[in-house]
């Protein structure tokens, strides 16, 4: 595949992670959803746990997407990670960088019934005063994070701000089609050729070894048909089409506009509407309809004609000669020869040669 030598470590990372995490950036547009729902449902169907956020908007026309139901605004809390209490304003930096708790002696805890207490052992003499405390999950069980058509943290919105932790202690894999990625990831896959990011989603899927089946295949061929405009952009090119024809080959159904441009996805191919019989009106003739004048019968009418009654022929009058004051005067009646049809030999004077 395309990329095998940047998913090198993630081939070895996937068959041990059991919860995957895909964001995306906060103002996702068609094809990055596709993409990324495209990886979800084949992540899930391999039998991972799979979850996919985003904190943009979904729309109407991002309904035809196969998952979509499945987008979170938040990242979920899942099961495993460590719980993690922070208490804030007690710790100072101390000469060699790193922080420390001055008044703090040790740390302990014991149980009280079903609660757990925890017990800060302060220096006496020293005063222990935090000024506030969050709790929180460290990893919440993640083991990788893709992070799909981002160019930066900073393109997340709340999602990285919130949980800047997690991004920073999981293995996060950047894939970006941008010419202005900034490689903050530890797999960097930034093909800045390619059209769209389903396109390199179709790629990625078979070099991690997962499936793909018919949804799948849809919502890629929804991405590329969305970035490239219906397969019109002039960086479309032979990958591109590679890539539609395995999508098509695994069932996947291209989208169908109705009679729209590209951008907005509609209706699937095969979802397309059934033709209507509209019944044909017989074309009005012109001018007055007599036959309800004279009550004449029309075609479909059961019409017998009448038996013809007999009559006497009528004898016509021989032809008039024109009257003297009719002819024109000077014409002269000729009678043709009686052998003027008879073939005629011409005969010359002079001898010919």
């Amino acid at each position: 595949m395309k990329y095998d030598a940047q998913l090198n470590e993630v081939i070895k990372l996937l068959p041990t992670s059991q919860n995957v995490l895909i964001a995306l950036p906060a103002s996702s547009t068609v094809d990055e959803l596709a993409a990324g729902l495209a990886l979800f449902l084949s992540l899930e169907q391999s039998g991972k746990e799979a979850a996919i956020v985003t904190e943009g908007i979904i729309r109407v026309g991002h309904t035809n997407l196969f998952g979509v139901g499945e987008i979170q605004s938040k990242i979920p809390e899942t099961q495993g990670g460590d719980f993690v209490v922070t208490l804030e304003g007690v710790a100072t930096i101390g000469a060699d960088g790193k922080g420390i708790v001055p008044s703090l002696e040790k740390l302990d805890y014991y149980t009280q019934g079903s609660n757990l207490n925890l017990v800060f052992k302060v220096i006496p003499g020293q005063k222990f005063e935090p000024t506030g405390m969050v709790s929180h999950h460290e990893g919440q069980g993640f083991k990788l994070i893709f992070v799909l058509g981002a160019a930066n943290f900073s393109e997340l919105g709340s999602l990285y701000n919130t949980n800047q932790q997690l991004f920073s202690v999981t293995y996060l894999v950047n894939i970006d089609n941008g010419q202005g990625n900034s490689q903050f990831g530890k797999t960097n896959v930034v093909d800045g050729t390619a059209p769209s990011i389903s396109e390199m989603i179709s790629q990625v899927i078979p070099a991690l070894g997962l499936p793909v089946n018919g949804d799948i295949a849809t919502n890629i061929l929804s991405g590329i048909f969305a970035a490239t405009s219906d397969l019109q952009k002039r960086n479309t090119g032979a990958d591109t089409y590679e890539a539609v024809a395995q999508a098509l080959r695994a069932g996947g159904q291209k989208p169908f506009r109705g009679g729209q441009g590209g951008g907005q996805q509609g209706q699937f191919q095969g979802q397309g509407n059934k033709p209507v019989n509209v019944p044909q009106q017989q074309k009005p003739t012109a001018g007055f309809d007599l036959s309800k004048v004279f009550n004449i019968p029309s075609q479909n009418d059961n019409f017998t004609v009448p038996q013809v009654v007999g009559s006497t022929p009528v004898e016509m009058e021989p032809e008039q000669q024109p009257s003297p004051e009719e002819s024109v005067s000077g014409e002269e009646v000729v009678s043709p020869e009686d052998d003027w049809l008879t073939p005629k030999i011409f005969k010359g004077k002079g001898n010919i040669g």
